[in-house]
């Protein structure tokens, strides 16, 4: 559900962004997704889902779970993984040279490309999204709370993210700390892995 984390790990071409983004919304192992999506967006998927491996298992990830509430904790790596594009977002220079501005629109531009591929959950509401400016708005508490209220929509199951917010606000000094630790850390396991195009579908 980290979006933007994921769009940043990216490579820097249109493809491997969609595919890095899909991650979240297609289901299947990769190779029963071949012949869906072109080669280089299913590297993509790929890399997504080992981020999110890396992500889950991760000591700092794991030492958060504990600020989620009771009522919430098996959301916990979903809850913590939007918190990180929070603070992505509030700290965009640190990590980015291109404004946060201008790379959004280089990747709603990039799902608007692949606009014939994208899952009809992604597709039917893009510009919707895109108008909601659903990338860029983690970084203000407003923001990321509409975001937990998004996520809770999707499923009925996923009712109790919709007051995640409380986790932040009450813990936010844990889970800032917890980002500047961690995402240094993400990027560099990312970067041994190498190109994407070596990923074993």
């Amino acid at each position: 559900m980290n979006y933007l984390a994921h769009l940043l790990l990216a490579e820097n071409h249109a493809a491997s962004r969609v595919g890095n983004l899909l991650g979240d919304f297609v289901p299947g192992r990769p190779e029963s997704l071949r012949g869906s999506f072109p080669e280089a967006v299913l590297h993509g998927i790929v890399r997504h889902r080992a981020i999110d491996r890396f992500t889950d298992s991760h000591r700092i990830t794991l030492a958060l779970k504990p600020c989620i509430a009771p009522g919430r904790r098996r959301f916990a790596g979903v809850i913590t993984d939007i918190i990180h594009d929070h603070f992505l977002t509030r700290h965009w220079a640190d990590h980015c040279e291109v404004p946060l501005a201008t790379f959004t629109d280089t990747c709603n531009a990039a799902l608007r490309e692949h606009d014939a591929i994208l899952p009809a959950e992604l597709r039917d509401t893009l510009e919707e999204r895109i108008a909601d400016d659903w990338l860029g708005r983690y970084g203000t508490d407003e923001g990321l709370d509409h975001v937990f209220r998004r996520v809770a929509r999707r499923r009925p199951g996923f009712a109790p993210v919709h007051g995640a917010i409380d986790d932040l606000t009450g813990n936010r000094a844990a889970f800032e700390k917890a980002f500047h630790e961690f995402f240094p850390e993400l990027r560099q396991w990312v970067r041994a892995l190498g190109p994407e195009a070596d990923a074993v579908l």
